[in-house]
């Protein structure tokens, strides 16, 4: 049998996540790691079918298998790269469809939702006509506005009155762009956040993420503090669940801690992990490499 070949797939070749992975791979003999821009490739179709053709490269679905650095910012060409090459037969550890709805907070909040796992009150909203009903519905001010993509903190405003919310609205309507009213959930600012980092569908970790003096926001890259975190059962099992429920065996999935259990905030199918191995001396790309050849047959 060939060397099996990991494909990375990112627009961000310089970027920790890809580092990492690279230094991992290549202190190993049982893989190959092959870095690949998304928009390197060309994608074709028509009366013959439909294939994917690179330069350089050289796709045999036995011995491939994708890690997608795909997050909710990617291009959407990056996105259909991805499908067309799982419908070569290419196994994938984060799988197109899962991607695809979990870059929209909304659809991924409801797939969450309908099996089980409670998610914050959340309304998408357009129409500035609805406001009052959306607002009421998520338990009044104050509330979170979320873009319907973004990630690391980014697009996420709080919001204590009528004209802020009408503001994010106007200027959101103007480029034809959706907006996620959330119920405000206090503990996420007296407590923190938590983020299990998932791999190979297993809860692997847990980091305590508390917002800076001042701040709502308790991400690392909005100024946040991160700290080691025991797993419980119950994060084990909410982590998981989600991640299973989109099909991807790496997730970053971000859980506040309430009075009534746990809440989940978002599930993020290309989390980070530069914070967690600095914390607990781990070599969380060594575990990516290995869940990617786990999906090979033997």
């Amino acid at each position: 049998m060939p060397t099996p070949n990991v494909l990375l797939l990112t627009r961000k070749p310089s970027g920790h996540s890809v580092t990492r992975l690279m230094e991992s791979a290549a202190l190993r003999s049982d893989l190959e790691l092959q870095v690949l821009d998304p928009h390197t490739i060309r994608l074709h179709t028509g009366p013959s079918g439909t294939r994917v053709s690179h330069d350089e490269l050289s796709l045999d679905p036995a011995s491939c298998v994708l890690v997608p650095r795909i997050g909710s910012l990617s291009t959407e060409y990056s996105l259909y790269c991805l499908e067309q090459l799982e419908a070569l037969g290419i196994p994938s550890i984060c799988p197109f469809p899962g991607i695809l709805r979990l870059r929209h907070k909304y659809s991924a909040l409801a797939a969450l939702s309908m099996a089980g796992i409670p998610v914050p009150d959340s309304v998408m909203l357009r129409n500035q006509a609805e406001l009052q009903p959306a607002v009421d519905s998520v338990g009044g001010y104050p509330l979170i506005i979320k873009f319907i993509r973004g990630s690391q903190g980014v697009g996420v405003i709080r919001a204590d009155r009528e004209d802020t919310v009408r503001s994010v609205l106007d200027a959101l309507n103007m480029v034809q762009y959706d907006v996620l009213l959330q119920r405000y959930i206090p503990e996420a600012a007296s407590r923190g956040t938590i983020r299990v980092l998932v791999v190979g569908g297993r809860a692997r970790l847990a980091v305590h993420l508390t917002p800076a003096a001042g701040s709502d926001r308790s991400n690392v890259h909005a100024g946040g503090l991160a700290a080691k975190l025991d797993l419980t059962i119950d994060m084990v099992q909410v982590a998981e669940q989600s991640a299973a429920l989109f099909g991807t065996s790496l997730a970053g999935v971000d859980l506040v801690e309430t009075d009534n259990g746990y809440v989940l905030m978002e599930v993020n199918s290309s989390p980070g992990y530069e914070m967690p191995e600095a914390l607990y001396g781990l070599d969380v790309a060594g575990m990516i490499l290995d869940s990617a050849l786990a999906l090979l047959p033997r």
